[in-house]
């Protein structure tokens, strides 16, 4: 892992179960910090509407950032 002022870089280390499930336990920050891991392999995020408490817009910005 490697840290500076703006930014995180944490190394690949083995391979991350697909199509697994992730439970936001209804916290939108869970289901924003996992949605990058989503552009990685495929999961699930449980109950992913959570991030309209903070981010109404969060998943089709995310979408205009892939295409």
């Amino acid at each position: 892992m490697k840290i500076t002022d703006d930014s995180i870089y944490l190394a690949k280390r083995g391979s991350i179960k697909p199509d697994c499930s992730i439970a936001t336990y209804q916290d939108h920050r869970m289901a924003m910090a996992f949605a990058p891991l989503a552009l990685l392999v495929p999961i699930r995020i449980e109950e992913a509407a959570v991030v309209k408490k903070s981010y109404p817009d969060f998943w089709q910005d995310l979408d205009k950032v892939l295409y």
